[in-house]
């Protein structure tokens, strides 16, 4: 869904997997497990991998498409904020590509995530993050889009008491990796490009989930304003490729206190 287009270089520089052990937070479809396949097999490195995500529903064919590349690969069930069946110090490289936000849903559960990542990361273990810039935070005239659609998602979240991504901003995540134990953290702001049709089909979803629940709100007007309101931005993009939204990259490493 998501493609860096302007700071891959900052992402991988400095990052050699070979003969390492890394920890990718947030399998979901694969996207960000695929690259790293793919970054593996053209610099031949031998590297083991656990992916962890708390839905295992596309583990089965990430394992047939790209299990071969690695050493060795482990999908494994789990939520960020408790990895017990990962060995303390045992882990060179974490990379947690759109993933705090979503473990952000419940309020300060990305910060008990960010003890675990340091706590599985060996003394100079590197940490690397992306996420989504927090809307307040950008000129939504520049990611008009992005904005209309994410406001909409929130909002339906909101309306039908379901968690929901709470992104973080850059400066607020530096100070809490900090706080840690983290050091050397930087971080660099960029543009990404975001798959059109998944995002509006994901957008779709959330439509469907206050359909299929319009009778516990109790307001026919206000449900079918807000399915009139995700309809009409389906439709803005329905035959387009891709949109721009803001993001940023941070890297931190770990060092004993």
């Amino acid at each position: 869904m998501y493609k860096i287009i302007s700071a891959e270089k900052f992402l991988w520089e400095n990052i050699n997997l070979d003969g390492k052990q890394v920890l990718e937070g947030g399998t979901s479809w694969g996207n960000t497990t695929r690259i790293i396949a793919k970054r593996i097999k053209e610099n031949n490195w031998q590297t083991k991998l656990i992916s962890v995500d708390v839905d295992d529903s596309h583990f089965d064919e990430i394992e047939k498409d790209i299990g071969p590349d690695f050493r060795e690969l482990m999908l494994r069930k789990g939520d960020l904020s408790d990895l017990h069946f990962v060995d303390t110090e045992s882990i060179d490289v974490v990379v947690c590509n759109y993933t705090l936000s979503s473990v952000n849903q419940f309020p300060l559960r990305a910060v008990r995530a960010l003890k675990e990542l340091y706590r599985v990361l060996k003394p100079k273990g590197q940490l690397l993050i992306t996420e989504e810039m927090p809307i307040w935070s950008v000129d939504n005239s520049e990611y008009e889009y992005w904005s209309k659609r994410l406001r909409v998602i929130k909002s339906i979240s909101n309306l039908k008491a379901m968690a929901q991504f709470n992104e973080m901003h850059p400066t607020d995540l530096k100070s809490t990796l900090e706080i840690i134990g983290f050091k050397e953290i930087q971080w660099n702001e960029f543009k990404e490009k975001i798959n059109a049709e998944m995002a509006t089909k994901f957008l779709d979803k959330r439509k469907q989930t206050l359909i299929k629940g319009k009778s516990d709100i109790n307001n026919e007007k206000l449900t079918d304003g807000y399915v009139e309101v995700t309809e009409a931005l389906v439709k803005e993009f329905e035959n387009a490729k891709e949109f721009i939204a803001p993001g940023y990259i941070i890297k931190a490493i770990k060092y004993l206190r």
